[in-house]
């Protein structure tokens, strides 16, 4: 395994210590350990880390899921999340962030070191993907692959039923399931160029061919009543047949 420059992010000293240790056993450089999610970033300032370890519930006015979404949005770093119990609001908040991977405490050596070389090889396989872009989902030919928690996970391009922007991140709704990807949904419309879809609202993209109903002013598809803006419903309603 190679070496790499590590920062800690744990506010329990003994197994700050403890962790500190294990690295070193395994030939990573520690480059230091903060105790808080504040601290952290005031160490960023100072050192180029390789890869982060933080605790998920930190003390402190940003706790280890925050922390996480700096790293990610302004530092393109990748981290592993270390928990030993968390609820579960925090636990789906800390996931939205798309660690790299987790450790659960209490951990031993061969834990950390299957952890840390999970999360390098997805860390520069998504590299290659994305760049520093967002990453839009991946085609090919009548498939795409959304990065989901560090997988790619395969769909159907026409079980989509339609795309929710939600913020940084995009909600993909297909016929059976839901994923959360980080992109915008510009980038999701541009991947899907297929003639039945269509942006019909600043918010929501829609595969036509799932619509059930429409009205005045929404649609329904797969039970979810979307809006139409009035920009998009002459559009909406020249790329339908009707009688």
């Amino acid at each position: 395994m190679e070496n790499l420059k590590i920062l800690i992010v744990e506010d329990e000293p003994m197994i700050a210590e403890s962790l500190a240790e294990m690295l070193e056993l395994m030939d990573h450089t520690v480059l230091s350990v903060a105790d808080s999610g504040e601290e952290a970033v005031m160490q960023l300032m100072q050192h180029e880390p390789d890869l982060m370890l933080l605790d998920i519930q930190l003390k402190g006015k940003m706790d280890g899921v925050e922390l996480a979404r700096l790293i990610r949005q302004k530092y393109h770093l990748p981290f592993i999340f270390t928990t030993a119990y968390a609820d579960e609001e925090t636990l789906n908040r800390a996931k939205a962030e798309g660690p790299y991977g987790y450790i659960v405490k209490p951990y031993g050596v061969k834990d950390i070191m299957a952890a840390i070389e999970v999360a390098m090889s997805n860390y520069r396989l998504f590299q290659e993907i994305q760049g520093k872009e967002p990453l839009a989902p991946m085609l090919l030919n009548d498939h795409l692959y959304l990065k989901v928690d560090q997988r790619l996970v395969k769909i159907r391009q026409g079980d989509i039923a339609y795309a929710e922007a939600k913020g940084d991140y995009v909600l993909i709704k297909t016929l059976n399931e839901s994923f959360i990807i980080y992109s915008t949904l510009k980038k999701v419309v541009d991947k899907l160029e297929a003639p039945n879809f269509l942006q019909i609202h600043r918010s929501f993209l829609v595969n036509l061919d799932h619509i059930e109903d429409i009205e005045e002013s929404t649609v329904s598809i797969v039970g979810k009543v979307i809006p139409v803006s009035r920009a998009n419903r002459s559009e909406l309603l020249s790329r339908i047949r009707t009688l």
